[in-house]
């Protein structure tokens, strides 16, 4: 499936004139990269309305960082919900604009309580 959704990826990629990049670096509070972060892409379709012919993705798209924290893939524009989590970090979520440029996207996770608590 996942090989599905790049194939639709790069398919869609080549039928728009544009595309954007995507990267940046998931850290820890204490400013330590996280490697294997999760990253789901999710294209948010209201943002169509408001760009016009924007053919967007159909599918989500995961992507892991690399043992730099570090993460980047290629987009068509449009507007996107990015969710960022990784084991024992409170998930993060953002809605980012791309436009027909680079954009970089630097996460900050914090530990989540429920990792550093005891279960009774």
């Amino acid at each position: 499936m996942k090989a599905l959704s790049v194939a639709l990826l790069f398919l869609i990629l080549a039928f728009t004139s544009q595309a954007a990049t995507l990267s940046g670096t998931v850290r820890d509070s204490e400013g330590a990269v996280i490697a294997k972060a999760h990253i789901v892409i999710h294209w948010d379709r209201a943002g169509s309305e408001y760009l016009g012919n924007n053919p967007g993705i159909k599918e989500d798209i995961t992507v892991t960082t690399e043992s730099d924290g570090k993460f980047s893939l290629e987009l068509p524009p449009g507007f996107y919900d990015v969710f960022v989590t990784a084991s024992a970090f409170t998930p993060h979520c953002e809605k980012i604009r791309l436009k027909d440029k680079s954009k970089t996207l630097d996460v900050k996770l914090t530990v989540s309580p429920v990792a550093t608590k005891e279960l009774d």
